[in-house]
């Protein structure tokens, strides 16, 4: 019975798909568009059986079997369902930045928990459809992402394709159900809006609603990065009216919020916001004893001069971890061989960059974002599983400006490439 109402859920997804406008105005055309989202399917599938039957510890089943639970209470006791996402075990609210013994870490789980209570309802608890589920959504995000850079790469269509919806590590994490697919699809839907109602000049209230939805739902999955994302979004709005001083408008602004980072040391220990990177980095160490995969890192301590020393080791860790040399755990090996990929599209970049091309708002705001993301995953997880996790939907937002800033003609008149 699973088999034909997976079958039924996979027939009309991929019907739905060349129907609604959203996806079909991607002009991306139906079988592209279908190809992408059955390669999603498939990863998906994969990511389920790996996390039913291999993992010994897995978030996605955990979040599977409590969703089990929220389905039963659903009928069971209707209120308790509706309230119970509001209530905390905890002594109070607070703690808003804390990873742990706080309402608002918990919540990033329950959200996941109730989204699954309500996909049970449709396909009888089976955490496979429950994945065809959550990958139909994810993908929307992905489409979202395609429409905006297609707009700035109009002739880029392949690379675009390649770079959101088949990145390997991107398609992996994104397609487990986990906080990374929800991340991927709300960061592409307030970049899909901001960037066409400020493209058209039109300020329409439901779009508006939408991006606050969205930028509510990374609030409350991880707020960290809701606020690692307010500089660049700041500075992407400043840029629109004056593209000319872009540069110098998102430096500016990093900064000046840089300044005001800092400056919390002074206040209380609940707006200490370097103490709070501190700590996240301490519970993570505390995990990492626990992991396979963990690896050495420097203390970081809430002061300026602490985060300074410690950018170098942060941008190895997040930018080049694992090497290829790390071959202790052969998981390591698919990961350690596209980021190395990744080096060496940088490296062409510097020597074969596009001189006095346009760099538009939006690649400022996703180079400056990555790198921020970056230097935060590189300070606090020692962990390489989770740093390859953490980083992977980012990661289209600066391959995207390295293929598309590189010189490919050149490239290969150097090396007398004819192609």
């Amino acid at each position: 019975m699973s088999y034909l109402l997976f079958t039924f859920y996979l027939i009309l997804f991929s019907w739905l798909i060349t129907r609604i406008q959203f996806l079909k105005k991607s002009q991306l055309g139906n079988r592209i568009l279908i190809a992408l989202f059955l390669i999603r399917i498939i990863v998906g599938l994969i990511n389920a059986y790996i996390n039913l039957y291999y993992l010994p510890v897995s978030d996605s089943v955990a979040f599977h079997i409590d969703g089990i639970q929220e389905y039963h209470l659903l009928f069971q006791n209707p209120y308790e369902y509706a309230t119970n996402i509001f209530q905390t075990g905890h002594n109070s609210y607070g703690n808003l930045l804390e990873s742990s013994n706080s309402f608002w870490n918990d919540t990033r789980s329950n959200l996941i928990i109730k989204m699954l209570s309500l996909f049970d309802i449709f396909t009888r608890l089976n955490f496979f459809i429950n994945s065809l589920f959550y990958n139909f959504l994810v993908f929307f995000g992905t489409v979202g992402l395609y429409k905006v850079f297609i707009k700035i790469f109009p002739t880029y269509r392949f690379v675009l394709i390649g770079c959101i919806f088949l990145l390997p590590s991107v398609i992996f994490f994104s397609s487990s159900i986990h906080r990374d697919g929800l991340m991927y699809l709300s960061l592409s839907m307030v970049i899909y809006h901001l960037f066409f109602m400020m493209k058209n000049n039109s300020y329409p209230a439901k779009k508006i609603l939408t991006t606050l939805f969205f930028l509510l739902l990374i609030f409350l999955i991880r707020n960290f990065v809701f606020i690692i994302l307010v500089p660049p979004i700041l500075a992407w709005i400043i840029s629109e009216k004056r593209p000319k001083h872009t540069f110098f408008i998102f430096v500016g602004i990093y900064l000046l919020i840089g300044i005001l980072f800092f400056s919390t040391v002074y206040l209380p220990p609940a707006y200490n916001l370097p103490a709070h990177v501190s700590s996240r980095q301490t519970n993570f160490i505390e995990i990492a004893k626990n992991g396979a995969s963990a690896i050495n890192i420097n203390p970081l301590y809430p002061n300026l001069r602490s985060f300074l020393i410690n950018i170098p080791q942060a941008l190895n860790h997040s930018f080049m971890r694992p090497y290829l040399s790390e071959h202790s755990n052969f998981l390591y090996i698919p990961s350690s061989v596209e980021i190395f990929f990744y080096e060496i599209l940088l490296l062409l970049f510097v020597f074969f960059r596009i001189k006095n091309a346009t760099i538009y708002p939006l690649i400022y705001f996703s180079v400056f974002l990555t790198v921020t993301m970056f230097l935060v995953i590189g300070y606090t997880i020692p962990i390489i599983g989770a740093i390859v996790r953490y980083r992977s939907i980012y990661l289209p937002f600066l391959v995207i400006p390295i293929i598309c800033y590189t010189d490919w003609r050149k490239f290969k008149r150097t090396f007398h490439i004819k192609i």
